[in-house]
């Protein structure tokens, strides 16, 4: 097996940065996997940079945004085959003052800017760590019993975005952050919580995660806690593996079939605009053809008088 290259993107402030202390057993990982690791600092995403890349990593950017150049060719590589694993945390590109769902709603995931608490029935104690321990079967979550995340955001699915794990509880609610008062409001609507998700786009695949702690060394809710690290090794394993070529036929035929809906509609709308003109333009003749009548009629008149 030829060796896989990841590209991590580091120009737009991304707070995963690989050569940090806090992500060296993140780092560690990689090389027992035989990973080659690549990473952008100064310039901007280029088509360039991108080939012979199999999973570009967006590690919850701050204070800086993707232009819309950058976008097309994140959606690009992904549809060619490329991997893309984006990352948040609380508050999401509200807080975090950056357009990650630019890119992300590219593929049905959009993070909301709020955070996930928890509260245990036997002694109310409030937290945002989150232990997991219900999943999605899927490739990514073999072999988990339980992990745990901190400080999470969570995710609203379109298309054909799949939850890879979310949280059902009863004691657990999100909180949106209030602007004018600065503080986090309860949101009483009781919905299911997606902390990570992912998609199948074209040849690639899109695994969106609501947390970044869970690749850090913290002790409590890091790489080494529970079965994180082998939550992440699965999912750098599936996001670097090719997608199998029906799949790519059924994405194939699914965008036919949009297209096909669009090109409908498209005429639908047309036809409306159409019929709409053929209407006026009868409407202005009739009103010319009167308008000429009684001016006729007014001059008809005035030489009778004479």
């Amino acid at each position: 097996m030829p060796q896989k290259t990841i590209l991590f993107d580091l120009a737009h402030n991304e707070m995963l940065n690989i050569e940090d202390a806090e992500f060296s057993d993140f780092l560690s990982l990689l090389k027992r996997m035989d990973i080659k690791i690549k990473k952008t600092e100064n310039e901007h995403l280029k088509k360039n940079m991108l080939s012979n890349v199999d999973l570009l990593v967006i590690g919850n950017p701050i204070d800086d945004y993707f232009s819309s150049i950058e976008v097309k060719y994140i959606v690009d590589f992904v549809r060619s085959g490329g991997g893309l694993l984006l990352l948040s945390e609380y508050g999401a590109d509200y807080l975090q003052k950056t357009n990650l769902n630019d890119i992300s709603g590219k593929f049905g995931i959009l993070f909301e800017k709020n955070i996930i608490k928890e509260s245990t029935r036997e002694n109310q104690n409030i937290s945002s760590i989150l232990h997991i321990n219900k999943f999605s079967k899927h490739q990514i979550t073999k072999n988990l019993r339980e992990i745990v995340v901190g400080g999470a955001c969570s995710l609203l699915l379109s298309k054909d975005a799949k939850p890879i794990f979310q949280i059902n509880k009863q004691y657990v609610w999100s909180e949106v952050f209030n602007s004018s008062t600065e503080q986090w409001i309860k949101d009483e609507e009781e919905t299911q919580q997606i902390i990570a998700a992912f998609t199948e786009f074209g040849q690639g695949k899109v695994l969106a995660i609501g947390d970044i702690d869970v690749f850090t060394t913290d002790s409590n809710i890091g790489i080494n806690s529970l079965d994180n690290q082998k939550f992440l090794q699965n999912a750098i394993n599936w996001l670097i593996e090719p997608v199998k070529e029906q799949m790519v036929i059924s994405f194939l035929l699914n965008q036919l079939g949009d297209l096909q809906y669009e090109i409908r509609e498209t005429n639908k709308i047309l036809n409306n605009i159409i019929e709409t003109i053929t209407i006026l333009e009868k409407r202005i003749s009739y009103l010319e053809k009167n308008s000429s009548f009684h001016k006729k009629s007014l001059k008809n008149e005035k030489n009778s008088e004479k």
